[in-house]
């Protein structure tokens, strides 16, 4: 059984027996852990506020070589975010970004740059606008995971440039006005939505975030992003069904 210190952030718990906590955090190096942390419930307020979603933090647990749930024997907090808790829009889209982290990884499976996209996520919560922010979360997400949707050309003929095109949820991908018929279902993409939406699959998030886009065009891709990660997962996220439940209270 090795040992490992390593800084992380928390994107679930579920309680365990009577006392324990299940844990999954996200580190810089080793990816997604899931491990136990024993007695929590029995330590009082302050040994639990270590393992809280959002709470970024340095963890020591461990490894079981012959099992994916290891033993968290300590944790030390670098950063609450508290701010996150206070209000119910940044809880929801939060939860949502940790929702999809976990969905779409597998543990022990290194991925810096989605351990960066949660911190600069939660950094960003609570000064901007968590609905664009999703947006962005999502493609950068998705481009991570290399699942973000091909625009550069039409994937059935490969007919480039285009400036126009219809996009397919089935195959992730633009297509071509002559090739549209073998994709009934593909959703009409006009010039400037594919621009921004080619745009923010390539540009920085710190870099999308300084560049203003009409609401109109930034609902046309949620719109195209949400029925891609609904037919890809195969199902809506509790997190994602959390939103659409509040949206009339968080739009007064």
């Amino acid at each position: 059984m090795s040992i490992h210190k390593t800084e992380a952030v928390v994107i679930k718990t579920q309680p365990f027996r009577s006392s324990s906590l299940i844990v999954t955090f996200f580190t810089p190096q080793l990816g997604k852990i899931r491990g136990v942390v024993k007695g929590v419930h029995r330590e009082g307020e302050v040994r639990q506020a270590g393992f809280e979603i959002f709470t970024h933090a340095e963890f020591v647990f461990y490894e079981k070589k012959r099992s994916d749930l290891h033993l968290i024997s300590d944790t030390a907090i670098l950063e609450s975010r508290h701010a996150i808790r206070n209000r119910l829009d940044t809880i929801a889209y939060g939860s949502y970004f940790c929702e999809l982290a976990d969905e779409l990884t597998e543990v022990h499976d290194p991925h810096p740059e989605i351990f960066h996209l949660l911190q600069s996520g939660f950094h960003f919560l609570s000064v901007i606008p968590p609905a664009r922010l999703a947006l962005l979360f999502e493609i950068k997400l998705l481009r991570e995971m290399g699942w973000l949707p091909y625009l550069e050309s039409c994937f059935s003929c490969g007919a480039k440039p285009l400036e126009q095109g219809y996009f397919s949820v089935r195959q992730g991908a633009l297509i071509c006005e002559k090739c549209r018929g073998q994709e009934p279902g593909a959703q009409p993409v006009g010039a400037p939505v594919l621009a921004v939406f080619r745009a923010y699959g390539k540009d920085a998030l710190e870099d999308c975030l300084r560049v203003s886009h009409s609401s109109v065009i930034e609902n046309q891709i949620r719109f195209l992003i949400t029925q891609f990660l609904n037919f890809r997962l195969g199902k809506v996220l509790k997190s994602r069904k959390f939103l659409e439940a509040i949206k009339p209270i968080l739009n007064h």
